[in-house]
């Protein structure tokens, strides 16, 4: 092992020779304590059992100082073998920001060890979890592959009846990839869902490219490979992510975002109680689509609380909460937000339910859990209106629920595909029109909704206190504006094709199923599509 230091370049570490060809399987370990598995070796129940029970079991295993000795070696051991591989220089690869929070995975060492230990035209090729190609703590390693090696090929596998690892858990997705040193990856074989030697050697014999540009346009900030990339939906999200910029993206004439988690519920606790008085406190289970009032708090606490849904038209939908805030108490760092209106959006969500992104206005006056973030502009609130007509669409939320797992990141909402218009752009009035009905229907949105009546696309309501009787409060009035946003934005904003658009409502199976329960017909798709041969 050879090394050289260049001191002009700043005395980076480089080899001098290098292998000609690393393989291996490195660890898939985690280096944070796992409570669970370390003691499981003293008390193997302890691996079946919830968490309160796994808490009482290690509280007793713990008064048994030698237990408790190696317990905290052990600990300490990790702890510093993260320190050194944090700051002794020898690895780098790290992912900037919020990126790179998360468990410490030590494979991504050994590939950067492999990616460096190669010469010049050297291979590297390992296996790996499958956090390879879409962690965001592995967006440096990404970086380097596409920019500084030629990729042949990036794979994902499952563990389906144990047949790669036996004795393994059968869901566990896992990743193998090949590449040269040397120049940059333009594009590179890839495939997923690979569960057997047959999907393996189609992987070789018919490959499927994805190509950089495309990764880039999708997710921009942490390079994530989608699994979607190299099925039926490629086509559709490729023509997607190239119409608009990501949303996080800093444009010149267009307001930026800023995000905030205003109170953790876990963090904070201190801060807010079940008196009266002092600002609602939203929490994630109280927003839906447009509408930041969907369900009230009626009893109970935690895992037993009872939330009832509150729909449109129906008396006493109004702000239930479980909890409020002192105003004394608001943390000073949004001491000035919660008294904006601000978009707010879920943050808990899966692929696999009806609607995954839930966005809406709320009021001033309200406070918002970290299960709700917030963003807002420093001017032009008007744009509130077009971010939510696009992010409540359809389209963006069949691109989203590709990148799910529980938690909508802000990494994820920053790459939607999101338009810069102007205020003069005809499509937003169409879609202004159409959201303000939608998200004003009390009183305390009325003001928002007088002051985007200065453009034009509402009367003002002189009683400042009055619900505008434009409002949507009827049912079947809200799905008719939804379904006409959902054709505007995919037809006018994505450039989507009608049999594009009915490929992407064919995607939210679980809505399907309850609209042929109720109507005999998927009533949500036919609606669109009828709007869609309209706008």
């Amino acid at each position: 092992q050879i090394f050289k230091v260049d001191l002009e370049n700043g005395g980076d570490l480089g080899w001098a020779g290098g292998f000609d060809l690393i393989l291996g399987n490195p660890p898939w370990d985690a280096l944070s304590p796992d409570a669970k598995e370390f003691f499981a070796a003293y008390e193997p129940s302890i691996r079946f059992v919830k968490k309160d029970e796994q808490d009482r079991i290690i509280s007793r295993l713990v008064e048994n100082r030698s237990i408790s000795d190696s317990w905290s070696r052990h600990r300490r051991e990790l702890f510093g073998l993260v320190h050194f591989i944090k700051s002794s220089g020898r690895y780098r690869m790290f992912a900037p920001g919020n990126l790179g929070k998360g468990d410490f995975n030590v494979y991504r060492m050994f590939v950067e060890t492999a990616l460096t230990a190669t010469h010049g035209s050297g291979w590297a090729a390992q296996v790996t979890p499958s956090g390879l190609y879409n962690g965001a703590n592995a967006a440096a390693i990404r970086n380097e592959l596409f920019e500084r090696c030629r990729v042949e090929v990036i794979a994902g596998l499952i563990n389906t009846a144990g047949k790669w690892f036996p004795g393994v858990d059968q869901t566990t997705r896992f990743a193998m990839y090949s590449a040269q040193r040397g120049g940059a990856t333009v594009d590179f074989a890839a495939g997923f869902g690979i569960s057997d030697e047959v999907g393996l050697a189609g992987l070789k014999s018919q490959p499927v490219r994805i190509s950089v540009e495309t990764i880039r346009n999708q997710s921009a900030d942490s390079l994530a490979v989608s699994e979607v990339s190299v099925g039926p939906d490629a086509s559709v999200m490729a023509k997607v992510y190239a119409s608009c910029p990501p949303f996080g993206k800093l444009v010149s004439g267009a307001p930026y975002r800023r995000y905030s988690a205003e109170i953790h519920m876990g963090n904070d606790r201190d801060l807010f109680n079940d008196h009266e008085g002092g600002l609602p406190l939203l929490e994630g289970r109280m927003i839906d689509q447009y509408d930041y009032r969907a369900k009230a708090y009626r009893s109970g606490r935690g895992r037993a609380a009872v939330w009832e849904p509150l729909e449109f038209g129906l008396p006493g939908k109004e702000i239930v909460p479980q909890w409020r805030v002192p105003e004394p108490d608001i943390p000073a760092k949004v001491l000035d937000r919660v008294w904006r209106y601000r978009v707010a959006f879920g943050d808990v969500a899966r692929p696999d339910t009806e609607r995954s992104l839930m966005a809406t206005l709320v009021p001033p006056g309200v406070i918002c859990g970290h299960t709700v973030p917030t963003f807002t502009y420093e001017e032009d609130e008007w744009q509130y209106l077009i971010f939510l007509a696009v992010a409540n669409s359809f389209t963006a939320d069949f691109l989203i629920r590709k990148r799910l797992t529980l938690h909508v990141s802000l990494s994820i909402l920053d790459s939607l595909p999101m338009p810069r218009m102007t205020v003069d752009d005809p499509i937003v009035a169409q879609l202004a029109r159409q959201v303000l009905p939608l998200i004003c229907t009390d009183p305390d949105m009325t003001k928002f909704w007088n002051s985007m009546s200065t453009h034009g696309w509402c009367e003002a309501v002189s009683d400042g206190r009055a619900v505008p009787r434009e409002a949507h409060t009827d049912v079947s009035e809200r799905a008719q504006a939804r379904a006409e946003i959902d054709a505007i934005v995919a037809k006018h904003v994505y450039d989507l094709s009608r049999d594009e658009l009915a490929y992407v409502l064919d995607q939210f199976p679980v809505l399907e199923k309850r609209d042929r329960k109720a109507h005999g017909t998927f009533a949500t798709k036919d609606r669109i599509l009828d709007w869609y041969d309209r706008v």
